[in-house]
Formats: C-alpha cells, structure tokens, sequence
C-alpha cells in the first residue's frame, strides 16, 4: 500500500532586487528606518545600527538595549573588522552559583541541566553585563557618519508612538505571559491593566492594541543625547544595578561602568574560492568554519540536494563540529580553548577522514553535551550593503525569549539572561566564573570572492543558526541560489542527539537515513517556530544586490 500523503507548510515570499542598497531584518519597520539612513546619504554601518535599535522596540522578545549583539563590517576597501559587544559573568559569579534540580529536565534555549527555581534562565540572577549598547556606540564611533541620537531616533518614535500588534507578537507575549507576570513591571509594560495580552486587528473587528513602550523611548532619548554613558555609568546604570541587586542579583555599578565592546579581528577561512569572514573565538563562528572546513574536502556539488547522500554528509559534518564545540569552547580567557586548531584544515582533514559516507558513526560521540530544547523564538539578525558596497552582517539578541523577563523599573528595558550560555556545572570549559565571557552562537558573517564581496548573511536562532548559516553559505557557494532560496532551503542540523531533517525533505530520504544508522526526527518549520534557525542575507551581483529573508515571519528585504 503506498504510503499516506499529508498537507505541508508551502508559504513563499518574493526576493527584492536593486542596483544601489539592500537591508534585511527581522521586521517591516527596522528595514524602512535603516533604507531612511542610507537615503539621507548613511552608510551600512549607520543603516545596520538603526536597524538593530528599532528591532529592539519592534521585537521585544528578541533583542533590545539590555542584550548584547555583534556585528562584521567589510568597508569599501575590503578591510574586515568585527565589533563585539557579548555579555559578562558578574564578578561575583561563581561555578556553583546555580544549584542542579536534578533529573533529567534541561531548561533554556541552549539545553542545560535545570537549575533549580531557573534562575540562569529567568530573573535577577541571571543578569551579566551587557554590551549591545556599547558595541553600537563603537561601531557608529569607529565607522559611521551619523551621531547616536539620529540612529535611535526611529526606535523612540516607534516606542513612543506605539507599535501595532500582529499576530506573532500576540502569539509571543501569551506564550510566555507565565514568565513575564512574575515580573510586576514587565506585566505592566507588555500587558493589558487586566494581564490580557494586546491583541491584533481582526478581519470582523477591525481595531487592535498598539504597544506604546513610553519609558523604553525616554531610555532611548537619554542614550542618544549623553551616549553610551548614561546606559553604563550614569542614571540609567543606576538604576538598573539598584533594581537587580534588590531583586537578588549580583550585577555591581562599576563593572558596568567597565565594560567595552571590542574591536577585534574576524575569522577567516577559505571555501571553494571564497573567503568567508565571522566573528572569532566566543561566538558561533568559530564552529561554523569548523564545519564548512570540513565540507571543504566533500564534493557536494555531485550530489543531489536532500538525498541522503547529501543530508548525512551535512549532517555529519554539523555533530562533529558540535561535539568539538562541546567538549573544548570557552572564554579564552579563563579556558585554554584551541580555536586556532579548531579553525585549521589540518583538524578539519582529520574529522572529515572520521567520517563514512555510507553509515552514522555514533562511536564518535560526546562527553559533554548539552541537550537540544524546543525551538523558541529569540535574536535578531540584519544585513546591510550600501552603494560604496560597505557591507555590514549584524546579529542582536536577549538571549532566551524577553531575556531575564526581568523589565527595569521605570526604564522600559529589558536584561538579556546572560547567565542563559553558561553550563550551570562546575568543571566544564563553559562553565561560570566571574567575569567570564559567554560562549553564544550567533554567526554574522560576509563571503567574498576574488576581492569582492558575494553575500553577507546571518540568522538567529540559538545553536541552530551556526548550522543555518552554513548552509546559506553552501547554497550559494556550491549550488549557486539566489539570496531568497539561500536563506529558504531544505534544512538539517545535527548535533549529539538526533538529526533534525527538513520535513520538505523526502519521506524516502529521511527512511534511507534512518536505514544509515541515524535517529531521524523529521521537523517541520512554521510561523510559531524556529526549528532551524530565521537566516535573511543580501546577494552581490555585478549591479544587483538581491535580498531574502526567512518565509515564515514578517521579516521584510528592500532596496533602491
């Protein structure tokens, strides 16, 4: 009997095309207010730190002034240049700080041991130093030509005037309503005076909530006018020590007062004749080159997209940069982490000679993982290529979903849950210490070719977006997508569990895969998901820059 046919998600959306600029984001209004900037004469870095700005006001859940972000800058001359503004361990932090619940229930979005009551996860103690404010700053300081208070500027309007609720954000704020109404200020600030979420205008009602977020725009005028002092050493900073150490947390004023984003070199690595540049040690750039390393030596060229052939060949390449990842990253500055031998094609020679083509190899397994959790939404990501062809690929995140959930008192700003990348157990590589940077995913990254730039992508997603990414990357470079089909197509990721495939992947690929040794878990991405991570990208052609951008959110690329 032939097997039963179902109905599958087929939502599409058009690429944008023009000769002159192109911006993607997570959301409508982010794209308009950076494609403002680059009208008004701005440049991609100037268009790309507006746009994370606004999306902080327009995706709250996401990412914000309280989070951390990082971006990679190719400038006109082809210099590349990465600033990173990740977050902190308090000093006071300690390995134990957390106690294990025990059993086998994993919390947060990177799949840690519980911790009892989730304090990594949610609330005061899982607070570290920020750094998406000061990254920002630096960027615009360094490479920009508009001030502070002109990049913030649509975001205080967005704030202030309201933001009109859609069915995402409706769909967000009930779905963590329980997280947030632990919190009297965030309850005040993302609900209505009944705790009822804002909802969105309906085909038979007409109407909807807006959500005006009026301290987070008076928050936003202050930075703009004093600078990125007054978030880290003036009344904002203040403020924001004073409610977290009442509310049990251990964030102090002068490490606040300390912190400052980096400048620092991108990784760097070759693919098929393309130079591929990421952000190097703590992020998730270093295990997305792994990767690609690795797929270097493979001629996926000659295989057909999602046999399986294909997908174990990705898939395999993905869990062994992942178990990697796993048993050796940390904070170079506490851990002795090989990144340089992780990013070399001598290791990468080595892990793919382990890999076999015809079957699943579980013997090379882990000794420290960390279990993959249900997709959640959190991060955003943007890309920016003005007329000089400056590109920027910029990614901003509170970490897991609203963050802490912990909104400041008075100041509309939520803190990222920083404590949320850290292994909860004592002895680890990515274990807590005091002052410890994180160890977190996000994967900006721009390909080149010959000199020029080709693409500039990025995702957001957890751990899921490194291997999102890398596919981008593939689709261009070895199967020649456009941007739109780049950032959209079939999907594995694989770590040291089972192997996510792509519903849209054949029921006979996934049964062969199975048949190969691997635990196939077919998964389908909709528009409450985030199974494989949310890439949007830009495409460099001669005189075209072409845009994409994820299917299945109201993500939005445009251009002139």
């Amino acid at each position: 009997m032939p097997e039963p046919t179902r109905s599958e998600w087929s939502i599409a959306k058009t690429e944008a095309s023009a000769p002159r600029a192109m911006v993607t984001s997570d959301q409508p209004a982010a794209t308009d207010a950076a494609l403002a900037v680059l009208r008004e004469g701005g440049n991609a870095v100037d268009a790309a730190v507006t746009a994370a700005f606004a999306m902080g006001v327009t995706e709250p859940a996401l990412s914000g002034i309280g989070g951390v972000a990082v971006m990679v800058i190719r400038l006109p001359d082809g210099r590349e240049t990465v600033i990173d503004g990740s977050g902190l361990a308090p000093r006071a932090a300690k390995p134990d700080m957390f106690r294990i619940a025990g059993g086998a229930d994993v919390r947060g979005m990177y799949g840690w041991p519980a911790a009892v009551g989730d304090e990594n996860n949610v609330g005061y103690r899982s607070v570290g130093v920020p750094g998406m404010v000061a990254a920002m700053a630096r960027a615009l300081d360094r490479y920009g030509t508009i001030d502070l208070e002109r990049a913030v500027r649509p975001a205080v309007a967005l704030a202030s005037d309201g933001l009109p609720m859609d069915i995402f954000h409706t769909l967000t704020f009930a779905s963590y309503a329980d997280r947030l109404w632990a919190f009297p200020e965030s309850k005040r600030t993302f609900f209505k005076e009944d705790g009822l979420p804002l909802h969105p205008p309906t085909a038979l009602e007409g109407g909807g909530d807006k959500l005006v977020q009026a301290d987070l725009a008076r928050s936003l005028e202050l930075i703009g006018r004093e600078g990125p002092d007054a978030f880290y050493r003036g009344p904002l900073a203040r403020t924001i020590v004073e409610d977290v150490r009442r509310g049990g947390g251990l964030l102090a004023l002068d490490e606040l007062a300390a912190y400052e984003a980096r400048e620092v070199a991108p990784l760097v690595t070759e693919h098929r004749g393309h130079r591929i540049a990421t952000n190097p040690e703590c992020g998730g750039g270093i295990t997305l080159v792994e990767m690609l390393n690795v797929l270097d030596g493979i001629d996926l060229g000659s295989m057909e997209r999602g046999s399986a052939e294909h997908v174990h060949a990705v898939g395999e390449a993905c869990r062994r940069a992942f178990l990697d990842r796993f048993a050796h990253l940390g904070d170079p500055a506490h851990v002795d982490a090989p990144f340089a031998l992780l990013a070399s094609m001598e290791h990468a020679a080595r892990v793919r000679a382990e890999i076999d083509p015809t079957r699943a190899t579980p013997e090379r397994g882990p000794s420290v993982v960390a279990k993959m959790t249900a997709d959640v939404p959190h991060t955003t990501h943007m890309c920016v290529i003005d007329a000089s062809r400056m590109c920027v690929s910029l990614t901003s995140t509170l970490g897991g979903a609203f963050g802490s959930a912990a909104v400041i008192r008075g100041t509309g700003i939520l803190l990222a849950n920083v404590m949320t990348w850290f292994d909860p157990r004592p002895g680890r590589p990515n274990s807590i210490a005091g002052g410890k940077r994180i160890l977190w995913a996000p994967s900006p990254a721009i390909v080149s070719r010959s000199g020029e730039p080709r693409l500039v992508v990025g995702a957001s997603g957890g751990r899921r977006l490194i291997s999102a990414v890398a596919q981008a990357i593939l689709n261009v470079v070895v199967h020649g997508d456009g941007a739109q089909d780049a950032v959209n197509g079939l999907r594995v990721h694989y770590e040291a569990g089972p192997m996510l495939v792509d519903t849209r992947v054949p029921a006979a690929t996934r049964e062969q895969l199975a048949r190969m040794g691997h635990t196939v878990v077919p998964t389908e991405e909709n528009i409450a998901s985030a199974a494989f991570g949310r890439l949007n990208g830009i495409l460099v052609e001669r005189d075209r820059l072409r845009g994409g951008v994820g299917r299945m959110r109201p993500s939005m690329a445009a251009g002139f």
